[in-house]
């Protein structure tokens, strides 16, 4: 299944996504392809892989016509290369797409893309995307129609806000909301008001949660991200890790 988490930038959302691939990995519900479809490019930051190449670099690179074989097509070199700018880690692989495209037509290239990933995911039990801010990507229709959103929602109001006008675009692409959309409070103790209200906002007349979680504010992320350590090796016993301890992708 395709795990989609969205939410307007600066909320944590990557922070989420390392924290919830960890919890796929607990679960042993492997592998997982996650990939970073945010043009700030963190994920692998969060989980402690140096990402020496992007798909967006490869894109690039096809549209200039450089490196690639007159033998072979335009859709047989991306698909070789998107294999190769994956890492891989036990059990899930990290592909980076990298910034958004530049000037001139990409409508190709992009549906190029998006076959290759759709070829790509089959081979693993979940895709876990951390998008842009907005669903951007979906909204070019290059990562598929997930199979359930995770919504990240800060202190902030207006990211409450930016959730509800993305769930309007998922309806607007493609027909219905998925058959689960998840909310994550991030930076909340359980039960407070204004997150209760936040939860209400962000739904607006769209959406039920099917789960809501509120992860409070933890040290320990904040000093893993500060010394550039993974997520992933955080002690269970953390208050985030906990918090999300209760999160099923099924």
């Amino acid at each position: 299944m395709i795990v989609a988490v969205v939410g307007k930038g600066g909320v944590g959302k990557t922070t989420v996504a390392a924290l919830l691939l960890r919890r796929l990995l607990e679960s042993v519900e492997i592998p997982v392809l996650a990939i970073d479809a945010d043009p700030s490019s963190c994920l692998g930051t969060a989980l402690g892989i140096r990402v020496e190449r992007t798909l967006a670099q490869e894109r690039e690179a096809l549209r200039d016509g450089a490196g690639r074989p007159a033998s072979m097509s335009q859709a047989e070199w991306l698909g070789l290369k998107t294999e190769e700018v994956l890492v891989e880690r036990t059990g899930f692989d990290l592909l980076t797409m990298g910034r958004p495209e530049g000037p001139g037509c990409y409508c190709f290239v992009n549906n190029v893309i998006r076959g290759n990933l759709d070829r790509l995911g089959r081979a693993y039990r979940h895709v876990l995307l951390d998008c842009e801010a907005g669903l951007e990507h979906l909204s070019r229709r290059t990562a598929g129609r997930p199979d359930m959103l995770v919504c990240v929602v800060s202190r902030a109001r207006m990211s409450a806000e930016t959730i509800q006008r993305s769930l309007g675009l998922c309806i607007e692409l493609h027909g219905a909301l998925p058959q689960r959309v998840d909310l994550i409070l991030n930076g909340f103790e359980p039960e407070e008001p204004w997150a209760v209200e936040l939860a209400q906002l962000a739904a607006g007349n769209l959406a039920t949660f099917g789960r809501v979680l509120a992860i409070p504010s933890d040290p320990h992320v904040a000093e893993q991200e500060r010394a550039s350590r993974s997520l992933l090796d955080l002690d269970a016993a953390t208050p985030a890790v906990r918090a999300l301890a209760a999160w099923e992708a099924a």
